[in-house]
């Protein structure tokens, strides 16, 4: 019985199993670490798997013209479909965890080329309290994961929170460039986005939330 395709768990029990875990962790919209255990699973085969939580920002960056920036994923969920640039809250020095927002303005500029100064000037609304509820994005670790104690083969969810960005003039004017884990940057009329092109389901939710901030 086939579990995990392209380094993504498929089996809706299992799923389900680690998601309620993941929300009854109860760990807020600034977690307290950025890597939780949820303990082990119990697969099919009667072996067992660790199963983690990390946590996750996306960034919405809006223009006056109603457009926003959006990448092509190069990983799964979703390789080679559009999605908001976002990633991983790091771990800061001392034990802390990077804030949401800064992971955001973070990412969008690793992601999409943005200057920092133009984020950095953008105010980060929050699009809603963190979101746990993902079966959609349940992984196995296709190698240990650098920096965390999460190890090849383990399962990981990830919970994200997005955050809007409004940015004066028109995007398309910038000279934006895909990085990090994005093979294509692209700026898009909000009002022309439909679901079938998102890599992640939950996106285009907090783009059209983002209207509304």
């Amino acid at each position: 019985m086939e579990i995990i395709r392209d380094h993504m768990l498929i089996d809706p029990a299992l799923c389900a199993e680690i998601i309620a875990r993941a929300v009854a962790g109860g760990f807020g919209d600034n977690p307290s670490a950025a890597t939780h255990e949820l303990g082990l699973v119990r697969l099919p085969d009667g072996s067992a798997r660790r199963a983690w939580a990390v946590h996750a920002a996306d960034a919405v960056v809006l223009d006056e013209r109603g457009q926003v920036a959006l990448i092509t994923r190069l990983h799964n969920p979703g390789r080679g479909k559009r999605a908001l640039p976002g990633g991983l809250l790091d771990e800061l020095p001392g034990g802390e965890v990077e804030r949401g927002e800064d992971a955001a303005r973070r990412e969008a500029v690793e992601e999409v080329g943005f200057p920092p100064q133009l984020l950095a000037r953008a105010r980060a609304v929050p699009l809603g309290p963190r979101l746990f509820e993902r079966p959609f994005d349940v992984r196995a670790a296709y190698n240990d994961f650098p920096g965390r104690p999460i190890r090849r083969g383990e399962f990981f969810t990830v919970s994200t929170q997005g955050f809007c960005l409004r940015v004066p003039g028109d995007l398309r004017d910038l000279a934006l460039m895909a990085g990090d884990d994005a093979t294509n940057v692209h700026v898009c009329a909000v009002a022309a986005l439909t679901p079938d092109a998102f890599a992640v389901p939950d996106h285009l939710t907090m783009i059209r939330r983002a209207l509304e901030v």
